[in-house]
């Protein structure tokens, strides 16, 4: 089966920049990069993304080693159901996250060999010295994942991080908690220095973890300067390219070569609207991609969509920015607090303003902002089987926005709270597959999901007209 999934690899989604187009390599050596570091005795920590963390590791020259990153690319290469079958034989069920099935498949294969499994893609994923897991995002693999995988590596020490998501609550201001947040947080990352100091030998440079820092808060701002360029209309790139370039944002922050991505990503969505060059020559809808990962192994859906003339100027999945002048981050030299306060106000930006719109919530607050900023003319989510936590919610918050937009025309809130003209429908998509396992997916049923969902869009059109 591993080797008619690798025939379908060939088939590769086209981008629309160069940016993204210049992903797989940067994605290819970075992973070989981890295997040169090991031979080399640096530091390499299993690590996750949205970790908070990620200017912490590189000022002490420990090399992260992205776990569901590898397990992505293992999809993308249609390379993963190996791997999920070896976790299926030492009794995890297919039914739990497919990341973590994948590498916990993978790390036992690797551990009984003594050497990467055959044909690994890309190298393989190196042997950590150390696992670095956190609760939050409420996604169990967070917490349970790495333990699994200790079975395999009984002598990897594992820090457990308690990254707190904090829950909206109609009766409790954020304001009002963020002092305990910001200590719980900061004693937190300070656990994780000790914690690194021991495993390295070596103390903290806070001045360059303060540099690095300044670092990430500049290429913060850059990429929701540039992510914001995607509001014109043609828009200059989609989320299938979103899809690759998010690969900085969550692998490479607080580095140079994240920030010169993004500069170089500003100046060539710049161009693009100069030269009034969409992602596609007719554009006819206007889409937001309002939740859920991605099929790793069929970004081409992407490319289907904009067959039909249908973009998507922006999504919520790996939308992980906003500019830091929003998020009422105090006056701190302490860099480990600018980082407790940067995860604080990220989570709790979309508070405030669902406060303002009665029955509204965090996440359908950000919907609906982006609907109206985008010119947005449906809304398409992805359900993957395995991954509960992130995409449970999703149904729920469509049938949110359906109270505002669709079936009961109401008037629309404009971006300064005032009442706009607009009665209007929002058709939806619910598309449903996997992240890597590909066992769950058909693409003919995919595409004639969208084929009907395009023949709902024209028909809405219509209606307005």
């Amino acid at each position: 089966m591993a080797e008619e999934q690798k025939k379908g690899e060939r088939k590769k989604r086209r981008t629309a920049t160069e940016a993204a187009a210049s992903i797989g390599p940067m994605v290819k050596a970075a992973i070989g990069g981890t295997i040169q570091a090991k031979q080399e005795g640096k530091k390499l920590a299993y690590t996750f993304i949205v970790c908070s963390y990620d200017e912490i590791l590189w000022a002490m020259d420990i090399v992260p080693v992205w776990t569901e990153n590898y397990a992505g690319v293992c999809g993308a290469k249609r390379d993963a159901e190996r791997f999920l079958e070896r976790a299926e034989s030492l009794g995890f069920s297919r039914s739990l996250c497919t990341y973590a099935l994948c590498g916990l498949g993978f790390d036992q294969w690797r551990e009984e060999l003594g050497e990467m499994p055959p044909d690994a893609p890309w190298g393989g994923q190196a042997r950590p010295d150390m696992m670095l897991s956190s609760g939050q995002i409420l996604c169990d693999p967070r917490n349970k994942w790495y333990q699994a995988a200790q079975q395999f590596m009984p002598d990897v020490p594992i820090y457990d991080l308690s990254l707190p998501w904090p829950m909206f609550e109609d009766d409790i201001e954020a304001a009002d908690v963020q002092d305990y947040y910001i200590k719980h947080i900061t004693e937190e990352l300070r656990g994780l220095v000790t914690f690194l100091e021991k495993q390295t030998g070596k103390k903290m440079d806070y001045d360059r973890l303060s540099e690095l820092v300044d670092l990430g808060e500049r290429t913060w701002n850059l990429i929701w300067e540039t992510y914001e360029l995607r509001r014109a209309v043609p828009t200059p790139m989609g989320t299938g390219d979103a899809m690759n370039t998010m690969v900085p944002m969550v692998f490479m922050m607080g580095t140079q070569q994240c920030y010169d991505f993004y500069a170089a990503l500003n100046k060539e969505l710049k161009d693009k609207i100069t030269r009034k060059e969409g992602v596609v020559k007719d554009e006819k809808y206007r889409l937001l991609w309002g939740g859920g990962l991605p099929s790793w192994f069929a970004l081409t859906d992407f490319n289907y969509f904009n067959s039909k003339g249908a973009v998507f100027p922006v999504e919520t999945t790996y939308r992980m920015i906003e500019p830091m002048y929003r998020l009422n981050i105090p006056d701190t030299n302490d860099p480990i607090e600018r980082l407790a306060w940067r995860w604080f106000g990220y989570w709790t930006y979309w508070y405030d303003k669902a406060k303002k719109r009665p029955g509204s919530e965090p996440d359908v607050e950000r919907l609906i902002q982006y609907i109206e900023d985008y010119q947005i003319d449906g809304v398409v989510m992805h359900e993957a089987f395995s991954c509960r936590t992130w995409h449970l919610g999703l149904i729920w918050q469509l049938n949110q926005l359906k109270k505002i937009y669709k079936p009961i025309p109401v008037l629309i809130l404009g971006k300064e709270g005032d009442k706009t003209k607009g009665k209007r429908e929002l058709p939806s998509l619910i598309l449903e597959s996997d992240i890597i396992d590909i066992s769950s997916y058909s693409e003919v049923d995919t595409r004639n999901r969208i084929d009907a969902f395009i023949e709902t869009l024209e028909q809405t059109k219509k209606n307005k007209v």
